[in-house]
């Protein structure tokens, strides 16, 4: 991003205070206030709040590629075992302390109006991880990998929600066993289906 020591400290406070309080509720005083940083001096590394928030989501999104090469690497010509790597990783993410679910969909609940351009950039984040799940699962013996990749999709997110409301390990547990359970069905009845 190439920022200056005072951005870094910006980018950093807003990067929490995002993640911790909300896209929405936070504003750039707030920001001002917490990294010793002005208002004028944000404005002029980051052009607006929104353009901060922006790339905060940006951060938080995947490189589906990356991962792909990353886990096909791990476990060659073992499609179900990336799947369970990448899944297993968000389950980790999930139970550490601290998580408070994923920062993409609490934007996406914070910001309502589909046109936002902090929605905007937390739908195509979020299409980004439906995306990977899809060419994960593609490899596997699946009529509609899609329609399966976008079941782990939610999967993940009510992982997310049900580990802000319960028990963070419980949730992080259960979406491994669940991931495998959605697997285990819709190849069992591809299996079926053939015989």
């Amino acid at each position: 991003m190439g920022l200056t020591p005072a951005g870094e400290r910006v980018w950093d406070v807003a990067r929490e205070i995002f993640y911790q309080e909300g896209v929405r509720s936070t504003g750039v005083a707030e920001i001002a206030e917490r990294s010793g940083v002005g208002k004028p001096s944000i404005y002029r590394a980051f052009g607006s709040k929104d353009e901060l928030a922006v790339a905060y989501l940006r951060e938080k999104g995947v490189s589906p590629q990356e991962i792909v090469e990353t886990v096909r690497a791990a476990y060659p010509g073992d499609p179900r075992a990336q799947l369970r790597r990448v899944v297993a990783e968000i389950a980790e993410a999930i139970a550490a302390p601290g998580h408070r679910g994923c920062p993409l969909a609490n934007t996406v609940v914070e910001f309502p109006d589909r046109a936002h351009p902090v929605r905007v950039a937390a739908q195509e984040q979020k299409q980004r991880y439906l995306e990977l799940f899809t060419e994960l699962v593609e490899p596997l013996p699946l009529a509609d990998p899609g329609q399966v990749a976008y079941l782990i999709q939610m999967l993940v997110d009510g992982a997310h929600i049900t580990s802000q409301v319960f028990d963070a390990g419980r949730s992080a547990a259960g979406l491994v066993t669940a991931v495998d359970r959605l697997l285990d069905t819709f190849i069992d009845q591809e299996e079926s289906d053939v015989h």
